[in-house]
């Protein structure tokens, strides 16, 4: 299957040009710019749409290296993301609700990952030698604070399918450091 990294960026411009009210616009187009910086792994991208004044990531179910809680903590851990393939995925988001301080999205998130994260995450595989497309059901709440920057993302998942996937099948431009 080919990974489709800007799924959530095109559902986020289409959410925003039927958007009116302009504190919603504001809070969309912030998220917009968050997701640009992950797809384009751009960790100093992503961190300007990070509030300054507190920030909290939680993964509820994940240990907790995968909650930081401080601008350096969130660097830090999109940087290791960068480093694992992790920030190499696709997020089709069926539902966005929006408020004042918040905006919630509820999607499939489906990611290449190595049989080494695979195995990590505690899934069989016949493969674990190979990339294999791992799809999780997550819901995400994603506060803002009062200067409209993202405070951090708490997130509900849970894995729905994982799968080795043949040398044809892995993208061509999947980090090739993460292969084999």
């Amino acid at each position: 299957m080919p990974i489709n990294r800007t799924a959530m960026i095109d559902y986020m411009d289409a959410r925003i040009a039927k958007t009116d009210d302009p504190k919603h616009l504001e809070l969309l187009n912030m998220l917009r710019a968050h997701m640009l910086g992950e797809v384009n792994e751009d960790v100093d991208a992503l961190l300007a749409t990070i509030s300054k004044s507190r920030q909290q990531y939680r993964s509820w179910g994940s240990p907790e290296d995968m909650q930081p809680a401080s601008r350096e903590a969130i660097r830090a851990f999109y940087l290791e993301r960068q480093a694992l393939g992790q920030l190499y995925f696709q997020f089709d988001i069926d539902r966005l609700t929006v408020a004042d301080d918040i905006i919630v999205t509820d999607g499939v998130m489906t990611s290449l990952f190595p049989g080494t994260t695979v195995v990590g995450m505690g899934l069989r595989t016949p493969r674990p030698e190979a990339v294999h497309e791992v799809t999780i059901r997550t819901i995400i709440s994603w506060p803002f604070d009062e200067a409209g920057l993202i405070v951090g993302e708490e997130s509900y998942s849970v894995v729905t399918g994982a799968r080795p996937l043949a040398d044809e099948e892995i993208p061509t431009d999947y980090p090739a450091g993460l292969v084999g």
